[in-house]
């Protein structure tokens, strides 16, 4: 692991962080560089490139929310921008507003910036490095602060090793500063994961292994019966329908929450509109969270409210937001301007 480490240092010192930091123009969508989509397909590991699902149009791009890829002249991602016409947006899926991508023979160097274009630090990282092989897949990420050197994120992490095994499943390992193998995070303690795809590239399964066994994590956060694979499904456009937990068994499992899988209905724009959630026992989650979920979202595809239920479709009180229907507003240009929380009978709750 040494010299994998060393060599991501030097790496990292040689090159140059004063990327371009423009924001793609309206005028410049005509281009085949640029390419808008309402989504991002679902991702559990950072191996995964960053993909657009749900087209749009240039024209439908100028008014509605929307993640816009520019590619190099290799038809790599060069940036993605959340954004609305030319209005940068700060509340993406990706935890930032924009990244900008930049390559050499062997790397890959991702760096962050928030809607008012300024570098971001997000997971306490300023930089992302992969190291790619001589076919341009991705084998390693390592972290790195502005001054080029290694670090860790908020997860203990300093650096990921990838290898695709022979039965085509993707093998995830993560060390510390000290190239002690470490777990993917507090709430999921898994050390070795392999990731299985489908004929589309979507991620079907995400498995916990040791010792090329099928492991049971039996931590606080992995339920009574112990964690071992989750299962992915996703609709044909990409979106993920359906989420769940199972053991080494094949037995539902819960995790820290108390669900063990949850279902989402996607509308033809692919917004998830319904989400239900279950328990182990394949019964309506209870306790921690509530079972059911609603959506709502305008013309710009901005969530505009959120309705917490019980299983019948009754509205309750949401232990995390203590709230049990949160409305948001914009300003005509799609940044945030109000939020307003709700009891079950809509009285305002003050926040």
């Amino acid at each position: 692991m040494k010299s994998f480490k060393n060599a991501f240092i030097l790496l990292a010192i040689a090159l140059s962080v004063s990327l371009s930091s423009c924001t793609p123009k309206q005028t410049d969508e005509a281009a085949s560089n640029v390419k808008h989509f309402r989504h991002l397909q679902f991702s559990e590991t950072p191996y995964d490139i960053t993909k657009g699902i749900y087209p749009l149009s240039p024209e439908e791009a100028k008014t509605v929310n929307n993640y816009t890829f520019t590619y190099n002249e290799n038809g790599k991602p060069a940036s993605i921008v959340f954004m609305r016409g030319d209005q940068i947006l700060g509340y993406s899926n990706m935890g930032f507003a924009k990244v900008e991508i930049s390559y050499t023979d062997s790397s890959e160097i991702h760096h962050f910036f928030d809607k008012d274009n300024q570098p971001v630090e997000p997971g306490q990282v300023y930089a992302h490095v992969y190291e790619l092989d001589e076919n341009g897949a991705r084998v390693g990420l390592r972290y790195m602060d502005k001054e080029g050197n290694a670090i860790s994120n908020r997860n203990d992490i300093a650096y990921y090793v990838w290898k695709e095994l022979p039965d085509g499943m993707i093998q995830e390992k993560r060390y510390n500063m000290q190239d002690v193998e470490v777990v993917m995070n507090p709430s999921c303690p898994f050390y070795e994961l392999r990731f299985s795809y489908d004929a589309n590239g979507y991620c079907v399964r995400l498995a916990n292994y040791m010792a090329d066994t099928l492991y049971d994590c039996t931590e606080e956060n992995c339920g009574e019966v112990g964690v071992s694979y989750f299962l992915f499904t996703n609709n044909d456009k990409g979106g993920l329908t359906d989420f769940a937990v199972f053991n080494s068994h094949g037995q539902m499992s819960n995790l820290y929450s108390g669900w063990s899988k949850f279902q989402n209905t996607l509308d033809e724009n692919g917004y998830v509109v319904k989400s239900f959630f279950w328990d182990q026992d394949n019964e309506p989650v209870s306790g921690k969270r509530n079972p059911l979920t609603i959506n709502k979202y305008d013309e710009h595809g901005a969530m505009v409210e959120r309705q917490f239920m019980d299983k019948d479709g009754n509205l309750v009180i949401n232990p995390g937001p203590g709230a049990a229907v949160i409305k948001y507003s914009y300003d005509e240009k799609g940044l945030p301007a109000d939020t307003s929380y709700f009891d079950a009978s809509l009285a305002e709750v003050v926040k």
